[in-house]
């Protein structure tokens, strides 16, 4: 079979296309990533095709716009600078697609894809990274700046919620592809966020422990676990395993590898890491948001692979990225969530009812608050649980149910 990846976004959202591109790879079909140029090379060193569906200057205009991390402000953004690329995509993806015996599996944000199942009958399944992406009544996720259903809501404006989101989801992007759609002969769809997802098949790609499903969910969804990929296959570099083993371990601050706006964060890591005498390591892309002389006990690093490095870690904090979630829970590692926008501040909410870890709200994020809260996370207690969550976590890999389930759509579809 040949197997079509598309994706957009940064490396937690597509590190786990690399891992099942290389797992279908090994089981002896084609594989082509449909992905933002900038992964081209990951791709190519894995033994993937690849076709670009984003250049590098339209990734680094959106990473650029600091409405991305804005909870009100990202969808608009986002809407805006994807919108136009639509025809294009859709055209690369067509193409793809026309070769025989093909399969894609998508992103839902891709939405060309989409377009090209309804054309060309194109096999599909939507890829789903997170569960905060999924509308639900009987357990609503946890939105972006405070917009979560209350809990006294009563079901008839739970569903009216979802009507609401939806009539956005219209304006901000139904309406634009419908003109499009008028051009495919497909006629217009009102319920974008209904559409988005594949009616074949939606692979989840997350436990059942850390989103249980619910009757409102999609019928054809199959949940497996998370895609356990880091994006490279080497080990920890050996500078930064003898920064974690020389003393005691470091607390690991990110806020994602696409964040160009995190000075004032990082500022007030090492100002936490020197109020509690702890050790830090800061990862970031992007050196000019580092602080200038840091001491001797905390250190830069631009990347790491995380289920290498959480190990060996006291505690991480971070943005509530769904890769760097399930990198953490995997390796037992407690969490600190500075949920910014999108699916963070529903991870956020579900590591906090595991026990793993806490979340801060945008008024609690200077040094005083990440040291009251490390301190109360670092315990014996949250390390334990911690523990505990992490064989679970280790015992499934959503990357193997996701082959299996390609493979059967495959068969179905040749039969």
């Amino acid at each position: 079979m040949h197997i079509i990846l598309a994706t957009m976004g940064t490396d937690g959202d597509v590190f786990p296309y690399l891992g099942l591109g290389s797992a279908l790879l090994e089981r002896g079909h084609r594989v082509t990533l449909a992905a933002p140029e900038t992964y081209q090379h990951r791709a190519i060193d894995l033994g993937l095709e690849f076709e670009s569906l984003v250049s590098a200057a339209d990734v680094q205009r959106m990473l650029s716009n600091p409405d991305l991390w804005d909870p009100f402000r990202s969808g608009p953004m986002m809407a805006k600078w994807g919108n136009p690329m639509v025809p294009h995509q859709y055209e690369l993806i067509a193409r793809l697609a026309s070769e025989p015996e093909s399969i894609i599996v998508a992103n839902p944000g891709v939405v060309a894809a989409r377009l090209v199942q309804e054309t060309l009958r194109c096999p599909m399944a939507s890829l789903l990274l997170q569960p905060g992406v999924l509308p639900s009544c009987t357990a609503p996720p946890a939105m972006p700046g405070g917009m979560s259903i209350p809990t006294w809501f009563p079901y008839p404006l739970r569903k009216l919620y979802w009507r609401v989101v939806d009539f956005a989801g219209y304006l901000l992007v139904a309406r634009s592809l419908n003109q499009f759609r008028a051009t495919l002969g497909l006629s217009p769809i009102r319920r974008f966020f209904r559409w988005w997802l594949s009616p074949e098949l939606v692979i989840g790609m997350f436990p059942e422990w850390y989103a249980a499903p619910q009757p409102d969910w999609p019928p054809q969804l199959r949940i497996g676990g998370f895609g356990r990929f880091d994006g490279v296959r080497h080990e920890l570099p050996d500078d930064i395993r003898q920064f974690c083993e020389a003393d005691t371990p470091p607390i690991v601050f990110t806020l994602g590898t696409g964040m160009m706006h995190a000075r004032e964060f990082f500022r007030e890591a090492v100002a936490a890491c020197e109020s509690i005498g702890e050790r830090g390591l800061l990862l970031t892309k992007y050196p000019d948001v580092i602080p200038d002389d840091l001491p001797t006990t905390i250190r830069h690093y631009p990347f790491a692979p995380f289920r290498e490095l959480l190990p060996r870690c006291k505690a991480i904090v971070h943005h509530g990225g769904i890769g760097t979630t399930a990198a953490a829970l995997e390796a037992g590692c407690p969490q600190l969530v500075i949920p910014l926008a999108w699916d963070q501040p529903d991870n956020g909410a579900r590591i906090k009812k595991l026990g793993v870890g806490t979340v801060l709200n945008s008024r609690h994020r200077k040094s005083p608050h990440l040291s009251r809260a490390l301190v109360e996370l670092t315990t014996p207690e949250t390390r334990a649980v911690c523990q505990s969550v992490s064989s679970l976590a280790r015992n499934q890999n959503g990357l193997d149910l996701a082959v299996q389930l390609i493979e059967e759509m495959g068969k179905c579809h040749r039969a």
